[in-house]
């Protein structure tokens, strides 16, 4: 039996949102999933729901461009909407090959829809804000884990898409100021996980995909390199329990998971598969993320904790495995 809930999951064919889509269905809550090319990720996103034994009942699939206010009010119209978690953005590569596209989608689309919060009566919209937000060196913050309260300028920005983010933040608090709506967003570190097919981040997919099947893997940045990881199931299941918490004590949550250095990533991957081959470029660029989040905060407001790094990289290579016909490790 459904429950008497509707949720449009914009995106909802991506890499994030097709986990958050998936893991609604599981609830047996009603779904919209679109995407702006529907078309071409259709099949593949069916395979990833028979993969994992999840019923299409209760979902229905439709093409969306959030820049559209047509597009937008037709889809509010046909539904009723309980919910929205939006997953569609454009990222880097793109904005940086289309800026005008990218800012429709990104800006007029994201305010389209915090609009549409207010205009359709919907009970919470979630989005994912980004770790970027928070500029390019931890140095900034004394080289501390950065709490949700901490800000850099525009000086210490290297990413329109970060600066986007930022944009996306500053309206869906003026909304809420507003109109006393409810909206929340997180700040995910690096998402990995199995199935990113297009992202200047490709390398958190490949460091445990590429073991994974017997292939070596190397990494764009130093072996001292730090990064702060979640794995793409837990950064999903988040966005649901912020979704479905009767109130929320905030606007804005950390969701880093851990942190360690290109040394420890290898350890860990090595600990899985033995004979795995990595290697690092040390005379690349560090990666232009703060190093580490404080994520205390949605720790104690959910009761949820993300898997460990090893056991995420563990599901990541597994799911790599089993969609490749091997058995998992």
């Amino acid at each position: 039996m459904l429950i008497f809930m509707s949720f449009l999951v914009t995106g909802g064919t991506g890499f994030i949102g097709k986990r958050v889509v998936a893991q609604l269905l599981s609830r047996n809550i009603q779904v919209v999933a679109t995407d702006i090319n529907i078309d071409k990720e259709q099949d593949d996103f069916q395979k990833y729901l028979n993969s994992k034994n999840i019923s299409s009942k209760g979902l229905e699939l439709r093409e969306l461009d959030i820049s559209s206010k047509d597009n937008l009010k037709k889809i509010f119209e046909d539904n009723k909407f309980t919910n929205i978690i939006a997953c569609g953005y454009q990222m880097s590569n793109l904005i940086d090959k289309n800026p005008i596209k990218g800012s429709e989608v990104n800006i007029v689309g994201m305010t389209n829809l915090f609009q549409s919060v207010l205009d359709y009566k919907i009970d919470r919209l979630v989005f994912p804000s980004s770790q970027s937000v928070y500029g390019t060196s931890s140095s900034v913050f004394n080289d501390q884990p950065v709490k949700e309260e901490d800000y850099c300028g525009l000086q210490h920005q290297l990413f329109t898409y970060a600066v986007m983010k930022l944009l996306n933040e500053f309206m869906a608090q003026k909304y809420m100021s507003l109109h006393n709506v409810s909206i929340a967003c997180t700040r995910p570190s690096v998402v990995f996980g199995y199935g990113r097919k297009r992202s200047s981040l490709m390398w958190a997919e490949e460091f445990a995909t590429n073991p994974a099947l017997g292939k070596k893997v190397h990494l764009p940045f130093p072996e001292e390199n730090k990064d702060n990881y979640i794995y793409v199931e837990d950064c999903a299941e988040q966005f649901i329990q912020l979704s479905l918490k009767e109130k929320l004590d905030h606007f804005v949550y950390n969701t880093g998971s851990q942190t360690v250095s290109g040394t420890e990533l290898k350890k860990i991957i090595k600990d899985l598969v033995p004979d795995a081959e990595v290697t690092f470029d040390e005379t690349g660029k560090s990666t232009p993320f703060i190093d580490d989040q404080n994520d205390k905060r949605i720790r104690e407001e959910l009761s949820f904790v993300p898997k460990s790094l090893k056991e995420g990289i563990r599901s990541h290579m597994n799911e790599a495995r089993i969609a490749n016909n091997l058995k998992p490790l």
